[in-house]
């Protein structure tokens, strides 16, 4: 007697078979896919054609940098605590998250993830190159710009607190962690997050003369319902547009906070900073100081005997937030305080980069 095979029954597993080998294939289309996407200087982190969530392990376990020949062990920018609420604001922070580069159309156009050697670079260094998107790449321990402009990342020399103001490597900025969204206090002695600053860095980003830096600069409205008047302000990496946003925020708090606001102190001028040869943020357009008269400043409240400087303070954190929300840093986190500054420094505030 013969034995009768329904089709239908026997094509099922054949069918079930099919299937399995088409989603395979799709499976391992999309592995290839993503591979492709990633950039190939990011394969000695995330791995060439590792899936999203892998890359982004491998990154967080990257070794962070390493002091100095000599030097203490370095706490590093991560360590800080996030400020603000960074997903506020609706349209307002839409219009200011790009960052676009200084080089979006050049040279260096997406190089955000270039670094020494090819590699993913250490924590620091990432931090940098994510605040200021395509604008350079780090070689090795070189800073390089598209113009040719070549400055040391780690000029490998042990300094004192003095030194680091005067004579800093690029890798020196990150020295201080700096305490985004923490109370006002005290800082320790020489603690001062986002004052060390490498002049060519900064000379080589916004401009090395008044007339360079003049060619960026916009005309920005400073709190206007309070009359605050018009502020010149770098328009590169979107400098401007966050400063707005900074007004516009500014001006919804209750009326007790808006002496602090009027008059501004300025923006753009190129200048030193006083007692040094230094260049202050100021003259890049990338700062603003608040009301004069409700500020404290080292220099005016220094003891005449000498010693410690006694911490002073008069603007409202409230304010402060505002700023650093939008990726400014305030001079009132410095030992040597400067309460009414604020100056925009990505690279030192994670949720910014």
């Amino acid at each position: 007697m013969g034995i009768f095979l329904d089709p239908r029954r026997t094509a099922a597993p054949h069918r079930a078979d099919t299937s399995r080998r088409r989603r395979r294939a799709i499976r391992a289309a999309l592995a290839l896919a993503v591979g492709a996407a990633l950039p190939a200087q990011a394969a000695p982190l995330a791995g060439v054609g590792a899936p999203p969530h892998v890359a982004a392990v491998r990154l967080a376990e990257a070794p962070v940098p390493t002091a100095k020949p000599g030097a203490a062990p370095r706490r590093h920018p991560r360590a800080a605590n996030a400020a603000g609420d960074a997903t506020g604001d609706g349209a307002a922070e839409r219009e200011v998250s790009d960052r676009g580069g200084l080089f979006g159309t050049g040279l260096f156009s997406g190089s955000r993830a270039t670094s020494g050697g090819g590699g993913g670079g250490n924590t620091a260094q990432r931090a940098l190159l994510a605040a200021y998107p395509g604008a350079f790449r780090i070689d090795g321990d070189t800073v390089v710009f598209p113009d040719g402009t070549r400055i040391a990342w780690d000029d490998g020399r042990r300094k004192s607190a003095a030194a680091l103001l005067a004579d800093p490597d690029v890798e020196d900025m990150f020295h201080y962690p700096y305490p985004a969204g923490a109370p006002a206090r005290a800082p320790g002695r020489d603690e001062d997050p986002g004052r060390i600053r490498n002049d060519a860095f900064f000379k080589a980003l916004y401009g090395s003369s008044a007339g360079a830096v003049r060619g960026s600069l916009r005309s920005v409205p400073w709190v206007p319902r309070l009359g605050g008047g018009q502020l010149p302000v770098t328009t590169r990496f979107g400098v401007d547009r966050k400063l707005e946003a900074v007004s516009r925020e500014l001006e919804r708090l209750p009326a007790r906070f808006h002496k602090y606001l009027v008059p501004s102190a300025g923006t753009f001028n190129w200048r030193v900073i006083a007692g040094t040869d230094r260049q202050s943020v100021h003259s890049f357009g990338a700062a603003i100081d608040i009301n004069t008269k409700y500020t404290n400043y080292w220099r005016w409240d220094a003891p005449k005997s000498g010693g410690p400087l006694p911490y002073r303070n008069q603007i409202p954190l409230e304010i402060v937030s505002v700023f650093e929300k939008y990726c400014f840093v305030w001079g009132g986190r410095w030992y040597h305080y400067d309460t009414m500054h604020f100056e925009y420094r990505p690279e030192l505030l994670p949720h910014c980069r």
